[in-house]
């Protein structure tokens, strides 16, 4: 493992100068949990008390009544701004449980990333999407990005998805969880749909929301949902957090949270990343007071009614949440394999013990003589081992402090084809999609098929609202691998001479100025320039899926499963990344010798931890195993290629790593 000589940001980020080490150090201790920022009612008045709040030992679950007071308030407080809003709340696992549009709210969104450019990507699909769509994938948000230990809003994932860390502060490197946003795509095979309450994870129509206007839902100390509101028309995000404007979204969505929101003190602003407190809200002083309990009161009566959105809420009536940890849900505790690590897995109908139990490799198979691929009992040997490493580690995004990382950990074959996966019991839901699409990454891009396969894509037109292309349509290959190969590699063979990779490296090179952080400098070639960047817009990443997500936008009903494609002739897409790419850190390719077999993924925690966990993990499941199975040779490495006189980074472990252990450099050597 190389040192970095890039200026990249991390979640707690321990490669830094000594001075900013010893200022995140300071920072982390300050956000012990100790009260302050809002109130466990949602009033914003402040809590005065320290972090002894009482986590339920029981699953909890917003019942109708819940739903229903949640949705009556927020009414309540619309009215009182004079505005017309759009609300959606859903429960943990993302089943939409009440659509509610009052008279004379807007029926579309504009969605932009508020830069004077013209529109391309998302930024074009502007009277496309609905206020309905924007407004599940606010609450879906809330809900996904938060847990018992952390609690995450929309405008939290405004700032950790920009282009720099802290927005808007230039020379700095991009937000931590840069790329998030095309996550819980409404496409692809592992996210649930239709408009049934049932197990999840649930499909978000716009992948994360990084505009302010989304909470999580509490009871008891446990996440049990999201609250998304549309109000102003305008799908975008906080550029200049430093003004702390209220949001009249954000304004509603807070007031709507009396009686469920999170305590004050696991909210965003307590916890760290790179030194600096995380936003929550700008809306503390600025919500308004609420007293209504149900719809049919007389302060909300008669201002609007529930509606349907075709394939995710069917207007039927306000519905009751499931448990998260119950079958519902679609997550449980694990009573095989994983038990004795207090591992979840996922189940649904047809999988009522383990959706994804260990397998054995497709491709390549285990009977492979070329190259063996991975046995069942070995995917288990690796996964039970990186979450023996996570039960170790010290989270990093979680309150309070000395508490263990929660993550979901992936492996995936050669081919992308899901081999088995296992989270912690708090793991945030968000990371059980993006830990597959890290493994799928690194898998991919670490073949010797990628650039064939990226180059054989459907071209790539963008639409306005109108539908009408908004610029001639180009290719996967015109627009990054043949200039990556030529420009920045200067290897023609890149993406097909099998280097070993990982969503750390593909992130390094899929930023708006590389290195990371150094503005005024070229893009990477994964990356779109930093004059037309947004996060709508960010490069292949968003190219790669976009065909199949606004296929997915435009007609809920798509049973499209591969992200990639649209399932029409001649546009199939690629089999090994149907739930699209990630480009923040957190898998590493497995290998059998010098053969490439597969891939880990690891999302959850800081991003440092979940590279350690990947990393450190298939380490030690490879000297258990003593059959080959583990890293790819160094020589391979992505690491080992000097680029325009940087070297890219492979993986990243966070310094003094593990609860009740001093020790150190633990990836070391490996």
């Amino acid at each position: 493992m190389r040192a970095s000589v890039m200026n990249y940001n991390s979640l707690a980020s321990t490669a830094r100068p000594a001075g900013l080490a010893l200022s995140i150090m300071a920072a982390l201790l300050l956000a012990a949990c100790s009260g302050g920022g809002g109130s466990a009612d949602g009033s914003g008045n402040g809590s005065s008390g320290a972090c002894d709040f009482k986590v339920a030992s029981e699953p909890q679950a917003l019942s109708a009544a819940d739903v229903e007071q949640i949705v009556a308030q927020g009414v309540q407080a619309a009215s009182a701004l004079g505005a017309k809003a759009t609300f959606s709340v859903v429960d943990r696992s993302g089943n939409v449980l009440a659509v509610y549009k009052m008279n004379g709210a807007v029926a579309t969104v504009s969605i932009g990333s508020l830069r004077d450019q013209p529109a391309q990507g998302l930024d074009g699909l502007n009277g496309i999407v609905t206020a309905e769509l924007a407004a599940i994938a606010k609450a879906v948000t809330g809900a996904y990005l938060s847990s018992s230990g952390n609690a995450f809003s929309t405008r939290t994932a405004s700032y950790i998805v920009q282009n720099h860390f802290a927005p808007g502060i230039l020379q700095t490197a991009g937000g931590p969880l840069f790329g998030v946003q095309f996550s819980q795509l409404p496409c692809g095979d592992l996210v649930s749909r239709g408009d049934a309450v049932g197990p999840g994870p649930k499909r978000s129509p716009l992948g994360l929301s990084a505009d302010p206007g989304g909470f999580p839902l509490y009871k008891n100390g446990r996440v049990v949902g999201g609250i998304g509101v549309m109000a102003d028309g305008v799908y975008a995000l906080d550029k200049e957090p430093s003004r702390g404007d209220a949001d009249l979204d954000e304004r509603i969505a807070q007031s709507a949270l009396k009686g469920f929101a999170a305590p004050s003190c696991i909210r965003a602003e307590r916890i760290s990343a790179g030194g600096l407190a995380l936003p929550y809200t700008t809306s503390d002083n600025a919500v308004v007071a609420v007293s209504a309990t149900s719809l049919s009161d007389p302060l909300v009566g008669a201002m609007g009614a529930l509606t349907s959105v075709p394939t995710y809420y069917d207007k039927s009536g306000i519905r009751a949440g499931v448990a998260h940890g119950s079958a519902a849900s679609g997550f449980i505790a694990d009573n095989a394999s994983f038990k004795a690590l207090g591992g979840y897995v996922l189940v649904n109908a047809a999988h009522p013990a383990n959706r994804y139990a260990p397998s054995a490799s497709q491709s390549p198979a285990p009977s492979d003589p070329a190259g063996a691929g991975m046995s069942a009992a070995e995917v288990t040997e690796i996964l039970a081992q990186a979450l023996g490493v996570a039960n170790q580690a010290r989270a990093q995004i979680r309150s309070p402090q000395g508490s263990a990382a929660q993550v979901t950990i992936a492996v995936v074959d050669g081919a992308g084809n899901v081999l088995g996966l296992v989270r912690t019991p708090d793991a945030p839901v968000f990371g059980t999609d993006v830990s597959l699409q890290k493994a799928r990454t690194a898998a991919f891009f670490s073949s010797t098929r990628a650039g064939a396969e990226l180059a054989a894509q459907a071209a790539i037109a963008y639409v306005n609202e109108g539908g009408k292309s908004t610029g001639a349509p180009f290719t996967l290959d015109s627009a990054y691998l043949s200039g990556a190969a030529k420009n920045f590699f200067g290897n023609p063979g890149i993406f097909a001479d099998g280097t070993a990779v990982t969503a750390r490296a593909i992130g390094n090179i899929s930023r708006p100025n590389f290195p990371d952080g150094i503005d005024g400098n070229l893009n990477g070639p994964f990356s779109k320039p930093a004059a037309s960047w947004s996060v709508f817009n960010d490069g292949l990443q968003l190219d790669l899926v976009y065909n199949g997500l606004v296929q997915a936008i435009v007609d809920g009903a798509s049973n499209n499963a591969n992200c990639t494609g649209t399932g029409a002739p001649g546009n199939p897409g690629i089999a090994a990344l149907k739930n699209g790419m990630q480009i923040f850190p957190g898998s590493v390719p497995v290998y059998r010798g010098k053969t490439l077999i597969g891939a880990v993924g690891v999302s959850g925690d800081g991003v440092d931890q979940d590279d350690m966990i990947a990393f450190l993990g298939l380490a030690r499941a490879g000297k258990a195993l003593g059959n080959g199975i583990g890293h790819a040779p160094a020589a391979s490495r992505v690491d080992t290629l000097l680029l325009q006189g940087k070297r890219l980074r492979y993986v990243q472990c966070p310094q003094t790593p593990f609860n009740n252990s001093g020790e150190q450099n633990v990836c070391d050597g490996i």
